[in-house]
């Protein structure tokens, strides 16, 4: 007879300790990142491959990508209503990815680059008072190249694309997407015209699809925004921003939506964001996920320091229990028939074989599956399938004894649980 152990209804003490205490920072995460991202509309179809954001003269902006017009879109930010159609008539759109500002220009980056083959990479300026003045106006061009490629060659999807950058001070500091690496680099160059070598200046890894960023002068903040290889987007930040270390305390969070290619992030007040998202289609299973609108609030906490705080006494450690004898795996286990969810509100049940000492997962849904991926504790990832996914099946994935959270995502929705090894 096959010994099941439904994981979250184990009897030890200390093991439920650990996994409401998980449970608690899993869910609070959830909550902080989510509670305040709000659906402004539908974006004019005239912008569904909308790339840039820029919150100017109480108005967005916004640009198409690569092989469209060179062309700025301004729009009301409660109709989402095109007001002017500003083009730059000495310049063409190769692959313009993201927008920025100082006091007199806005910004232009035109370096998209997803094969990592481009020696014409851009950073066009235009200045504000002919935008406002005119609806055809020049740019003036800063060139620029990575001091570290040294292969353009087109092996496919690279990691010297680039979605994002912001101008602070003198300089301009790019952000790459690194669709292989899954991380970004930011480089460096100066604001003006001319040829440049940006410099590589600080680096993150397995952070997800960097599209865009935005600096807040006010409060000295980075934020960063993308989304993971199964579109789910998500805000990383910075405060305090060093320039020597430009990635230095950053802390990444779920924007708690499903299905959204987030591309352009604009700041309006301290704290508060616009950011727009990309039209996209899927056909097996359909998804359709049209260019959008979202706001959201970044709150700023200034914790208060108690005047003679006490030093916490030292807890004591919890016995260590003794470790049960693993029974030998028979030669030729058999799967276990998991049961359906009776209730079918699309639960996610995880089991222990007791004796394979394998994790098995069942969900009872109609709904096609098509990402699985696996958290820790802190809510860093350590797994993800996106390739065919049952909906009864094994957690395949070695994983240390830790308290860890399975999501798996549905056409609609994510549904996901916590689950202990041991």
């Amino acid at each position: 007879m096959v010994n099941f152990i439904l994981v979250y209804f184990a009897p030890m003490k200390l093991f439920l300790q650990q996994l409401m205490f998980g449970l608690l920072l899993i869910s609070t995460a959830q909550v902080t990142a989510q509670e305040n991202v709000q659906t402004v509309g539908n974006l004019p179809n005239e912008i569904f491959e909308t790339s840039g954001l820029l919150y100017f003269n109480d108005y967005l902006i916004t640009h198409n990508d690569s092989g469209n017009e060179a062309v700025l879109f301004e729009l009301d930010t409660l109709s989402l209503t095109i007001q002017r159609r500003v083009t730059i008539s000495n310049i063409s759109n190769i692959d313009w990815e993201a927008l920025s500002q100082d006091e007199d220009f806005i910004y232009i980056g035109d370096f998209g680059n997803n094969v990592g083959g481009r020696t014409d990479l851009a950073i066009h300026r235009i200045s504000k008072n002919d935008y406002l003045s005119s609806n055809m106006v020049t740019a003036t061009t800063i060139n620029f190249s990575y001091e570290d490629q040294q292969n353009f060659e087109n092996n496919g999807n690279s990691d010297w694309d680039a979605e994002a950058f912001v101008v602070i001070d003198d300089n301009i500091f790019v952000f790459t997407k690194q669709w292989q690496s899954l991380g970004s680099v930011a480089y460096q160059l100066p604001k003006t015209p001319g040829t440049h070598i940006a410099s590589r200046v600080a680096a993150i890894e397995n952070v997800g699809l960097v599209t865009d960023a935005s600096y807040d002068t006010e409060s000295n903040r980075l934020v960063l925004i993308g989304y993971s290889s199964i579109l789910s987007p998500f805000v990383g930040i910075v405060e305090n921003l060093n320039l020597n270390g430009v990635f230095e305390g950053y802390t990444q969070q779920s924007l708690g939506l499903n299905f959204v290619q987030a591309e352009g992030l604009t700041q309006t007040t301290s704290g508060s964001y616009f950011f727009s998202s990309e039209y996209y289609f899927r056909q097996t299973p359909t998804i359709e996920s049209p260019s959008r609108l979202f706001t959201f609030q970044i709150p700023v906490d200034v914790p208060e320091e108690p005047e003679n705080p006490e030093e916490p006494e030292t807890p004591e450690e919890p016995e260590t229990p003794e470790e049960p004898e693993t029974p030998e795996n028979p030669e030729n286990p058999v799967e276990p028939e998991l049961p359906d969810n009776a209730s079918g509100d699309e639960r996610l049940v995880i089991y222990r074989d007791g004796l394979s000492q394998l994790y098995y997962y069942s969900i009872a849904t109609d709904k096609s599956v098509f990402g699985q991926v696996i958290y820790d504790i802190t809510g860093k990832q350590v797994w993800q399938n996106s390739g065919e996914i049952k909906k009864k099946g094994v957690i395949s994935h070695h994983l240390e004894s830790s308290i860890y959270y399975l999501a798996l995502y549905l056409e609609d929705r994510v549904v996901s649980t916590s689950f202990a090894v041991y």
